[in-house]
This record gives C-alpha cells, sequence and structure tokens, in this order.
C-alpha cells in the first residue's frame, strides 16, 4: 500500500500521528517515510485546519472501505502516458 498524506507542521501532532499508525497496524512490516519541505503545496496554504482534518479523515475512510485504486509502477506509467496522449 501507498498512501500520501500532506498535512502543514501545525497539524502534525500526536492525534494525527495515532490516526496514521491506526492505518499500518494491520500491514505488519513496512516503511513510513517523513518528508519535511519548506514550501508548502498550495492546497495546504487554501484549507483550514477543519477542511484538511476532514480530506484525512475522508482519506482514512475511504481506505477502509475499500475505495480506492492500486496500481503497479508499471500500470501506473503506462496509465500516466496513455492519458498524456489522449489531450
Amino acid at each position: 500500500m501507498d498512501a500520501l498524506i500532506e498535512v502543514s507542521s501545525a497539524e502534525f501532532n500526536e492525534d494525527l500521528f495515532k490516526r496514521v499508525k491506526s492505518l499500518l497496524k494491520n500491514i505488519g512490516k513496512g516503511e513510513i517515510t517523513i518528508k519535511v519541505n519548506n514550501t508548502s503545496s498550495s492546497i495546504l496554504r487554501q484549507e483550514t485546519q477543519e477542511q484538511a482534518r476532514e480530506r484525512i479523515e475522508n482519506a482514512i475512510n475511504d481506505k477502509d472501505a475499500g475505495n480506492f485504486i492500486s496500481y503497479t509502477a508499471e500500470e501506473f506509467l503506462k496509465f500516466s502516458k496513455d492519458l498524456a496522449e489522449a489531450r
């Protein structure tokens, strides 16, 4: 499973850490990477803390309900290439 969770530094707190940990408890062995970026993306600058929390909770609920699509790296590259060519 791959997941990308983007949050501002103000939102990275113990509550968020516990939620991410709960996502991983059934995976077994896994890896977590935390990347600190001094330039925030536009979505983080436009969201309130409540909007960001709601977006994250929706993503967790979607994952728990199985509402996601999983690609291998090769499938994703082919999909991206096909999408770019369709434009």
